[in-house]
């Protein structure tokens, strides 16, 4: 379970790393980068399985397996007040092209995720398709999507608690 652990930390510690746009929930629009707004897509995310609205929900988007849980490599993060029950949110302006997203509940607002003293992960968690690994993170050929323009592409996703 340790090893679960040391896959998904880097995850979560990366959305802490770069720059975070703060919005109030439960619909909201992200500019994303892009030029002509005809060619680009839109990523509709709608997350279940809030159990509280403590803390902030973290995303971190991904544009390529090389950057897949690489703190230093996000395409795009975001950071957002949690709603209990169902929650929706769209980035918006994405260029076409294939993506991963992983989201953590960060319920304390202590920026990481917490663990047992297992090292499994106490707060809930969830990866773009719904993708788990076994013992880590789901790869990024587990958790891909593609977004083409002019189109929304819908997640639905829920968090995972242990």
């Amino acid at each position: 379970m340790k090893k679960y652990v040391v896959y998904m930390l880097p995850l979560f510690m990366l959305v802490f790393s770069c720059k975070k746009e703060e919005v109030k929930p439960p619909v909201v629009d992200v500019p994303g980068v892009g030029t002509a707004t005809d060619s680009l897509g839109k990523i509709q995310v709608n997350l279940s399985g809030m159990q509280n609205t403590n803390g902030k929900i973290n995303i971190a988007l991904y544009n390529s397996s090389a950057s897949f849980n690489d703190p230093n490599a996000m395409y795009q993060s975001l950071v957002l007040n949690p709603v209990l029950g169902n929650m929706s949110f769209t980035l918006d302006s994405i260029p076409e092209g294939t993506y991963a997203f992983g989201v953590f509940h960060d319920e304390n607002n202590n920026l990481q995720i917490d663990q047992n003293w297992l090292g499994i992960p106490t707060e809930g968690f969830a990866f773009s398709n719904n993708a788990m690994g076994t013992f880590g993170p789901p790869s990024f050929d587990q958790s891909k999507f593609v977004v083409v323009k002019q189109q929304t592409h819908v997640q639905t996703i829920s968090l995972h608690f242990y």
